[in-house]
C-alpha cells in the first residue's frame, strides 16, 4: 500500500463529534469474566465519534498501562470468545469464516454488529487480527457486485458444478442436470428446501434460463441468506470506518488493513530491529539469533511472529513496519535475550 493510500486510511475516521480536547482516547473498561458483554454494552451505545479516537483498554482490577499490548490482548480475547462455536455466528469454510445462514432471522443481531465494530477498531488502531474473512466480505462492504467467482472462494465444488452447468454444450440440460429453481440445505440434520423464485420447484433449469438460475442461486448464498447477519456487521464496521474515502479502497487493501498478509520477510524485520544495553547487530549472540530465525520453516516463522506480535499475519506495510527491540535481561547466563 502506498503512502497516499495509507494516509487515506485515517480520513475514514474523520467526522463531526465532541472536541478531541475532551479526551484524546476512547477508553474501554473490560471485565475479563464477561469480555463480550462488557464490550457490547459500551461499543453499541457509544457515540460514533468516540470510536474514531485511539483506543485504550483497561481491564477491571488491573493496573497495567495500555501502551498497545493491553489493547492487542483485548482484541485477541474478544475474538477468541465471540468466534467460539457456542455462539454459532459463523461457519468455517475452507479455512475462512462466513456468516451462519441457519441463524433465526429474528434473532438479536447485536453480536454481529459488535464484531463489525471490533473489525473497524482493529483497522483504525493498526492492529492485525485473525478474522479470516474472505475477500467477498470486503467487496460487499465497498458495495461491489459479487458473483460466481466469489462463491468459488467459499464453496469451490459448488462453484465448479455451476460453471459446468453454464458451459455444458448439449441441448439436453434438463435431462442431464435434473435441476429446478430450488436449493436444499441441511438445517441441523433436517433437509430444508428453499424456492429461489416463486414456485421454483415447478420451473426446470434449461439451456435458456441456466444463467438466470446460477445468478439467483449465487445471490441467495452470498446475499439473501445472510442479509440480516451481514447488515448488522456492516452497520458496526461503518460506525468506525465511515466517509466517502472508504470507496477509494480496493477490497484487497481493506482485507490487508484488517488481516495483514503472509509476506514473511524476516530480513526486513532484521534490518528494522533496534538493540539496547550493549547488544548490536554485530554481536555474536545476535548474529546467531538471526541465523536461526532465517533457517526456520515457514510454519515456525508463523509461530515466531505470533509469539512476537500476537498474530501470525504480517502488517499491510510489511515486516519493516514492526517495532522490534532486543536487549539483555541482565539476569545471568540462564536467561535468554528479551
Amino acid at each position: 500500500m502506498n503512502k497516499a493510500t495509507t494516509s487515506a486510511v485515517m480520513s475514514l475516521f474523520t467526522g463531526a463529534g465532541p472536541s478531541m480536547q475532551e479526551c484524546p482516547f476512547f477508553i474501554l473498561y473490560i471485565d475479563r469474566a464477561n469480555i463480550v458483554d462488557s464490550a457490547l454494552n459500551q461499543l453499541i451505545s457509544c457515540d460514533d465519534s468516540d470510536l474514531r479516537k485511539p483506543l485504550k483498554v483497561q481491564f477491571e482490577g488491573e493496573e497495567a498501562v495500555d501502551a498497545g499490548g493491553v489493547r492487542k490482548e483485548f482484541f485477541m480475547l474478544i475474538l477468541k470468545d465471540i468466534l467460539d462455536p457456542k455462539y454459532g455466528m459463523f461457519r468455517l469454510v475452507n479455512d475462512t469464516r462466513w456468516f451462519n445462514d441457519l441463524i433465526d432471522p429474528e434473532q438479536d443481531t447485536r453480536l454481529f454488529q459488535l464484531i463489525g465494530i471490533v473489525c473497524g477498531l482493529a483497522m483504525y488502531n493498526s492492529t492485525i487480527v485473525d478474522l479470516r474473512f474472505p475477500l467477498v466480505l470486503y467487496k460487499k462492504l465497498l458495495s461491489r457486485e459479487v458473483g460466481l467467482e466469489d462463491l468459488a472462494c467459499l464453496e469451490p465444488d459448488l462453484a465448479r458444478n455451476l460453471r459446468h452447468l453454464l458451459e455444458y454444450e448439449g441441448d439436453d440440460v434438463e435431462d442431464t442436470f435434473c435441476l429446478n429453481f430450488q436449493l436444499t440445505k441441511d438445517f441441523y440434520g433436517q433437509l430444508q428446501t428453499v424456492d429461489l423464485i416463486p414456485n421454483g420447484g415447478s420451473v426446470a433449469v434449461s439451456r435458456c434460463n441456466r444463467e438466470m438460475f446460477v445468478s439467483i442461486y449465487t445471490d441467495y448464498l452470498l446475499n439473501q441468506s445472510v442479509s440480516n447477519q451481514y447488515s448488522a456487521f456492516a452497520a458496526g464496521f461503518l460506525k468506525v470506518a465511515k466517509g466517502d474515502t472508504l470507496h477509494f479502497f480496493q477490497p484487497e487493501e481493506l482485507f490487508g488493513l484488517v488481516s495483514g498478509n503472509q509476506d514473511y520477510d524476516f530480513f526486513q524485520l532484521e534490518n528494522n530491529t533496534t538493540y539496547k544495553e550493549g547488544y548490536s547487530a554485530d554481536d555474536p549472540t545476535i548474529r546467531l539469533f538471526w541465523e536461526v530465525v532465517h533457517e526456520l520453516s515457514l510454519e515456525d516463522k508463523r509461530k515466531f511472529l505470533l509469539f512476537l506480535t500476537g498474530s501470525e499475519r504480517v502488517p499491510v506495510n510489511g515486516m519493516k513496519s514492526l517495532n522490534f527491540t532486543i536487549q539483555p535481561t541482565g539476569g545471568g547466563d540462564q536467561f535468554l535475550p528479551a
